[in-house]
């Protein structure tokens, strides 16, 4: 090979390494002008406001205005302003189990509290651009509607009601207006029927449930019941006959509701544990433990404590020489004991099986001048009727309403609802 071709390879190698050698090296430190420069600054992070809070506090046992305040982060400063207006103060100090209390803070700072007080007022009270709180109370009145509507008993009360859109607090209405003169766990046969005529309300066009039930009437084994709700003049509302009776007796018919007649009245029946013949001398009604237990009628505990195989035993006298009793409690109500004046239907104690029983059940006797009567069967005094001097304005308002009821048992369906600007006295 010529030495001039030789020459110019190996300066083409070399150059080749050159060039390799630049790519792979580091680069060169900064000089001292670079060095010296400051660090360009980073943009600065913007601040962000704390948002706006809605909250809504439901009322716990053990809760209070000023616990509830410093859960949510607001001052001493926020409740002493809240109730700073006397009106205010009054209203919304007492609180209870089961109220709703909403709030709209502002970085610890209250700017609205809302109370629903009832059905159709809320209280409001809003931050001022002063920073005072004002408050206001907002009605939202209810709109009232009646309803008429009946239904053949094939099961339950509360069965026959729900298949006929017929709510439980309803029913219950029903068995509370004739629990003197119907026992609804041991006298309903299928085939009674009831009809009724009641308040639906809703708000804004949205149902928010019944009102006051104003006439019902139960056919029972054959047997009519009618029932009309007015209030006499002065008086406090009630329910009548359409001859102007009181449904109310000075004694329930049944002291618990809805049980099971485990044994009746029997003066031969032989007893389950001592099996031998043993008077059966009042009635059973089977019931979970803890049942309530309610007073039959008014009158004064004349004992309550152990008693042989009644076991947690009350006993109550009654004016007219009646005497009540209350056998196989699992406990007595609080406050209760010997010389207790107690109101008819009031709880005073609930189902056991103290003393002799094979099972939970009350154990109930009714005596007149010590003799003992069936409770199912002894016939009830009778509370006062509708006096003479109001019978006009009671028939006046009661003959309505009765006859709504005869034309749904004559139609034997639901009538159609009718709409009334106001239910008038009830």
């Amino acid at each position: 090979m010529p030495d001039g071709i030789r020459v110019h390879r190996w300066i083409a190698v070399a150059l080749v390494a050159l060039s390799l050698a630049a790519c792979g090296r580091a680069p060169s430190p900064p000089d001292a002008a670079t060095a010296a420069a400051p660090a360009a600054a980073a943009p600065p992070i913007a601040a962000t406001a704390a948002p706006i809070r809605e909250t809504t506090r439901t009322v716990v046992p053990g809760d209070t205005l000023e616990r509830i305040f410093r859960d949510e982060g607001l001052a001493p400063s926020e409740l002493a302003a809240l109730r700073a207006d006397p009106d205010l103060r009054r209203r919304i100090d007492r609180i209870v189990p089961g109220d709703e209390l909403r709030l709209r803070i502002d970085d610890g700072r209250l700017l609205a509290f809302e109370r629903r007080l009832s059905a159709t007022e809320t209280l409001r009270a809003e931050r001022a651009p002063d920073g005072s709180l004002r408050s206001e109370l907002r009605v939202d009145p209810l709109e009232h509607s009646l309803r008429t509507t009946g239904a053949v008993i094939e099961g339950s009360l509360f069965q026959s009601a729900d298949l006929a859109g017929i709510s439980d607090t309803t029913a219950f209405k029903i068995a509370g207006i004739f629990r003197w003169d119907i026992d609804f766990v041991l006298d309903i046969r299928p085939g009674d029927r009831f009809d009724l005529t009641y308040e639906t309300l809703s708000q804004d066009g949205v149902p928010v449930g019944d009102g006051e039930l104003l006439a019902v009437q139960f056919i029972n084994q054959g047997q009519t019941y009618r029932a009309v709700r007015w209030t006499p003049p002065g008086g406090t509302p009630d329910y009548f006959t359409p001859d102007g009776r009181s449904l109310r007796k000075a004694f329930l018919r049944a002291p618990l509701e809805f049980s099971r007649v485990s044994s009746r009245f029997n003066l031969y029946r032989r007893h389950p544990i001592l099996n031998r013949m043993r008077a059966h001398r009042g009635v059973d009604y089977a019931a979970p433990i803890g049942t309530p237990v309610r007073a039959a009628g008014g009158g004064r505990v004349a004992f309550v404590g152990i008693k042989g195989g009644y076991g947690n035993v009350i006993e109550i006298v009654h004016p007219g020489g009646v005497r009540t009793v209350y056998g196989h409690l699992s406990r007595f109500s609080r406050g209760l004991r010997s010389g207790t004046v107690v109101e008819q239907g009031r709880v005073i104690g609930h189902v056991g099986m103290t003393g002799l029983a094979t099972g939970p059940h009350l154990h109930y006797e009714y005596l007149q001048n010590g003799v003992h009567k069936d409770p199912q069967k002894v016939p009830l005094p009778k509370a006062e009727p509708v006096p003479a001097r109001h019978m006009a304005a009671f028939r006046a308002h009661a003959d309505p309403l009765l006859a709504g009821l005869d034309a749904s048992v004559a139609a034997g369906r639901t009538a159609p609802a009718q709409t009334t600007a106001s239910t008038g006295a009830l």
